[in-house]
């Protein structure tokens, strides 16, 4: 009996702590799931590792970052035998205007350095899930993504690059030259007018002059070729190269600027269509990319000029909600509200429609709750019925339904 007891107990605790051993788990589960997606903020590098693929990579948010408008990205592929970094453009970019992506490579061929085209599957897929990872973190530029690299990274962006040319903004291709050389040349049509940064240091040998000669290929090529030799700088780049160089207003040329001009000539359409909602949220992104600059400046007034204009429309409306009908007030709504489509009045109009569809819909429960206390139940359950028909969407009307059904168990109405 004692034996009996004693292996009763044991089994007991087995399943106690079996049974907490589970709870904890379960308590853990959420940190756990919380540490593979870390917070990003402005000024910070996190770390990030990407489930399909299972590789790492950095992320930098800039400094000055907004989720109210998309950011240009720069994905930076690292030397031989090195690990993903950032460092490099975030001292060009000096930390502002553009998301920085230090990439580790999917394969051991290209961590080693041998950058086969023909096996690039794993590498573009990796991309392709990082852009999915970051866009669902920030609000980036997609029609505004550069890559690039130093050494091997920049050897591989001429491999890469060349087969994602139509995601990408231009390449930035240093200490490089290009991995076929003179061969396997890009798909004309989609080459011609792509931006290309090539950079060296005059006295890196033998890749400098690689670079020129690929940075002669692509011009042929048709492609945007910018050419910087650094003087005096061997491959291990001294700290005075960053005064050497130019590429920050490279970027902002290609990046930002050509945002700019590109949301601008959108916007001006917008506003001419009366599609005044986009045309106000876009000189608003605007008007922030480039404060200092002139378009942008036009930007922020024409923007100014839109929100006093809906301000104005607005307020009349409010003012006249209680002076018209409601069907002639919803109607007037809605003509704003498609207006301002995907602006912060668009989203006003639709808050002032829920407030004069609420007081409808409550004004018509009022009337049934008396029509119901009276006892007069077929002309509760009438009005009720309206109610359940026009006001669907209604805050109350979840609880009306449930009552109704309740109200006609009780008077034994079908």
């Amino acid at each position: 009996m004692k034996i009996s007891l004693s292996a009763h107990s044991n089994n007991l605790f087995r399943s106690v702590r079996i049974v907490c051993c589970n709870i904890l788990l379960l308590l853990l589960l959420p940190s756990a799931f919380a540490a593979e997606i870390p917070t990003v903020s402005p000024g910070k590098e996190v770390r990030i590792t990407a489930p399909k693929t299972g590789k790492t990579f950095l992320l930098y948010v800039p400094v000055d970052y907004t989720d109210k408008r998309p950011f240009p990205v720069i994905f930076y592929y690292h030397g031989y035998r090195g690990t993903a970094t950032t460092g490099m453009f975030r001292q060009i970019t000096k930390g502002k205007g553009f998301i920085i992506v230090g990439m580790n490579y999917a394969t051991d061929d290209y961590y080693k350095g041998h950058l086969p085209p023909t096996k690039t599957a794993p590498e573009k897929a990796f991309f392709n899930e990082v852009v999915a990872l970051v866009s669902a973190r920030l609000n980036i530029a997609r029609d505004y993504i550069f890559m690039g690299g130093y050494s091997q990274g920049g050897y591989s962006t001429t491999v890469l690059g060349e087969q994602l040319l139509e995601q990408l903004a231009g390449f930035l291709i240093l200490g490089a030259g290009r991995r076929d050389v003179d061969m396997n040349p890009p798909p004309t049509e989609l080459i011609r007018g792509h931006p290309v940064f090539y950079g060296a240091g005059e006295l890196d040998d033998p890749h400098y002059q690689r670079a020129k000669r690929a940075a002669q290929l692509y011009t042929e090529w048709g492609a945007d070729v910018t050419f910087e030799g650094w003087p005096d700088e061997t491959h291990s780049l001294s700290p005075k190269w960053l005064t050497k160089t130019k590429m920050r207003g490279w970027l902002i040329a290609y990046g930002p600027m050509r945002q700019i001009e590109s949301g601008f000539e959108k916007a001006q359409i917008a506003e001419k269509d009366n599609r005044f909602g986009e045309a106000f949220t876009l000189y608003t992104q605007i008007g922030e990319i480039l404060p200092d600059t002139e378009l942008c400046q036009k930007a922020e007034k024409l923007a100014t000029r839109l929100r006093t204009q809906a301000e104005t429309q607005f307020d009349r409306l409010k003012k006249a909600a209680d002076e018209n009908p409601y069907a002639v007030m919803v109607k007037a709504l809605e003509a704003f509200r498609n207006k301002y489509t995907g602006s912060i009045f668009e989203e006003h109009a639709v808050q002032l429609l829920n407030e004069l569809l609420n007081a409808k819909a409550d004004a018509l429960e009022a009337q049934a709750r008396e029509a119901e206390a009276e006892k007069n139940y077929a002309r509760a359950l009438q009005l009720y019925e309206l109610y359940l028909t026009y006001f669907p969407e209604a805050e109350r009307y979840p609880e009306v339904q449930k009552h109704v059904k309740t109200l006609k168990n009780k008077t034994g109405t079908k």
